[in-house]
Parts: C-alpha cells; sequence; structure tokens
C-alpha cells in the first residue's frame, strides 16, 4: 500500500509586479489627427484663380452661378483670361452703318396752328368754373336694394325731377314689414321658456319654502332653547295658549 504524502500549506506571499507590467501602453498616438479645420486652401501660384465657397468642383455652377465667384490673386504678378477662340468656327462680316436720321424741318409761320385763347381770356373774372348741379343720386344716399327707415319699402333707384333727386320706392307687403319687426323665432322661443321657468319657479317656491320653514323653525327654536340652558339664561315659560298656537302654526 502506498503511502499518504504529508498535506500541508506552501508559503503563503504577495508576488512582486514589475513596472513595466502596472503601467499599460499608451496606444493613441501623440500626432495630431489629420481631421483638422485648416480652413479655406490657398494655393500658392502666381496670378488669380476663380473658385468659389459652395460647390467648387461643380463646373457648371461657374456659369449658372456667377454671382458665387470671386478671385483669388496673390498679387505678384498680373493676370488675365484669355479668348477661348476655335479656328475655322468664326463668321466674318461687315458691320451695318449707322442709321442717320435726316433733320426734321420747321414748319413755316403760315403753317403753325392757331393758338386756343387762354383762360383768363375765357374767363376776365377770374373765377372758376364750378357745377352747380349736385349729382343724382348724392354720395351719402341710400344704396339701391337697402331699406328705408320705416322698413316699409326698398329703394329701387333716383331720378332727377324739375331739378330735385327724387328716391324711387317700392313697398313692402304685410309679412314681410312684420317679419323686418317682430325678433327671429330663436329669439320668441328662448324667451318664452325662460318666461315658464321663471313662472313654473315663482308657483313652487312658495310651498317648498312654506315646508322648509316648518321643518327648520322647530330646530332652530330646541337649538337657541339649549344654548340658553348652557349658558345659564332662565328660559322663558310659555303658556297654554303660546304652546297650542305654535302647534297649531306647525299644522298649516
Amino acid at each position: 500500500m502506498p503511502e499518504i504524502p504529508e498535506i500541508g500549506v506552501g508559503r503563503i506571499g504577495v508576488p512582486e509586479i514589475p513596472t513595466w507590467r502596472g503601467i499599460p501602453p499608451q496606444s493613441i498616438p501623440s500626432e495630431p489627427p489629420v481631421t483638422l479645420m485648416l480652413g479655406f486652401p490657398l494655393v500658392d501660384m502666381p496670378g488669380c484663380v476663380e473658385t468659389r465657397n459652395s460647390q467648387p468642383g461643380n463646373l457648371d455652377a461657374y456659369t449658372n452661378d456667377s454671382r458665387g465667384n470671386f478671385t483669388v490673386c496673390d498679387g505678384s504678378m498680373p493676370s488675365f483670361n484669355a479668348m477661348d477662340i476655335t479656328p475655322g468656327t468664326l463668321t466674318y462680316g461687315s458691320a451695318k452703318p449707322p442709321v442717320i436720321e435726316p433733320p426734321k424741318e420747321k414748319p413755316a409761320a403760315s403753317q403753325q396752328p392757331a393758338k386756343s385763347p387762354s383762360q383768363s381770356a375765357s374767363n376776365p373774372t377770374g373765377i372758376p368754373n364750378v357745377d352747380t348741379e349736385l349729382p343724382c343720386p348724392p354720395p351719402d344716399a341710400i344704396p339701391i336694394g337697402a331699406k328705408n327707415k320705416l322698413q316699409t319699402a326698398v329703394i329701387t333707384g333716383y331720378v332727377r325731377i324739375d331739378g330735385e333727386c327724387k328716391t324711387q320706392f317700392k313697398s313692402l307687403d304685410i309679412p314681410t314689414i312684420l317679419g323686418n319687426h317682430l325678433p327671429g323665432s330663436p329669439v320668441v322661443v328662448t324667451t318664452a321658456t325662460i318666461a315658464v321657468v321663471a313662472t313654473t319657479a315663482a308657483v313652487l317656491a312658495k310651498p317648498l319654502g312654506d315646508i322648509l320653514l316648518k321643518v327648520i323653525k322647530p330646530a332652530v327654536k330646541k337649538t337657541i332653547k339649549k344654548i340658553k340652558e348652557k349658558t345659564g339664561k332662565a328660559t322663558p315659560i310659555e303658556s297654554a295658549w303660546q304652546r297650542r298656537k305654535y302647534q297649531r302654526s306647525l299644522k298649516k
């Protein structure tokens, strides 16, 4: 039979951690990232360059939206845009001579139109000519189709008779006149409903009030009597006639 080895506890201790293992390695590079906001790029080249703030790579935008174009120059050398000429595509021709209008001849003295009489000669008094006849209808007249003040007729027009502007009326029938002066059916129904409710409440209020008085009056009287007893005040003794009178008032 094999021997059983001795069971025990090993050496207890804390292992020493090296310094290079305690500090984790830095994976972030120390150099600045490439995605920096460098602003608008400038190229150091002689002459001038035409560019845009928006859509600089769109070639059609330079022609369609010329207001957004601007030129950047370094100022060290003059620059200009040369003409774009394709040989064989030009059409040569002579320019048209300018049109010279012949001088206008002045009319002779005998052909000049006669001058109209001046305003001062036709009106020596100097008072302006004002039309004394008033318009018909006047500016403040009631418009055609409206009703008169009494709501009994409709204005059909205005006629001038003997220099005076007269109003033409068309009388209305009696039902229409009554309808103009009487309120509408919704107003009548509302008013009648309010009157009925008020009358019913007034009729029912008195019996209800009497019933409430019969119920409340004895309770109030008993309460006042108890308060007087607690405060030490003498309660007046009622006679038999007073008690019978009070009982009869409760039975009414």
